[in-house]
């Protein structure tokens, strides 16, 4: 716990309608990092998302998913609301949390094996930010900083849903 506030990632509220899909082998989730999934069109896989991919869904799993072929729980419900750790250092990714970003749209991006979300290009805007903390460092390894987001009904991919 710190701040009084227990720092958990995942889901945090919200409906859990979804889907089963299988990921594969290479998919492992970190246990500080985002599960927001993309649809491989060549296999049908569930893969990690990152900047440019629509999303599928946030895969509820175990910190360690790296079973052989394995399905996993896909919630791509419109009103879960899911807590991702920030990118933030004072160079590259500049947008830490403040309440001026509360609304906007965000992507995700993959570094050092962990999802965070981004608030710094919102090029797909595949996640609306709905709350967060800011970072109080400055190098992303020593980040504290998170954003709560639900997923952008405009960047829900290979469904048939959005746009």
């Amino acid at each position: 716990m710190k701040d009084g506030i227990q720092l958990k990632y995942g889901q945090l509220r919200g409906g859990h309608n979804g889907f089963p899909v299988d990921i594969t082998d290479g998919e492992v989730f970190a246990a500080q990092s985002g599960r927001f999934l993309f649809r491989n069109v060549t296999t049908g896989y569930g893969e990690i998302a990152d900047t440019t991919d629509d999303i599928l869904g946030f895969a509820e799993s175990a910190a360690d998913a790296s079973a052989a072929s394995k399905k996993v729980w896909c919630v791509n419900d419109l009103t879960a609301v899911f807590r991702i750790p920030l990118i933030y250092d004072a160079s590259t990714y500049t947008v830490n949390f403040s309440k001026a970003i509360l609304g906007e749209a965000c992507d995700v991006k993959v570094s050092g094996g962990k999802q965070y979300a981004n608030p710094t290009v919102a090029t797909n805007k595949s996640l609306l930010i709905v709350g967060g903390k800011a970072a109080t460092g400055t190098a992303i390894a020593s980040n504290d900083g998170y954003l709560d987001v639900q997923i952008n009904p405009n960047a829900l991919g290979n469904l048939g849903v959005g746009a």
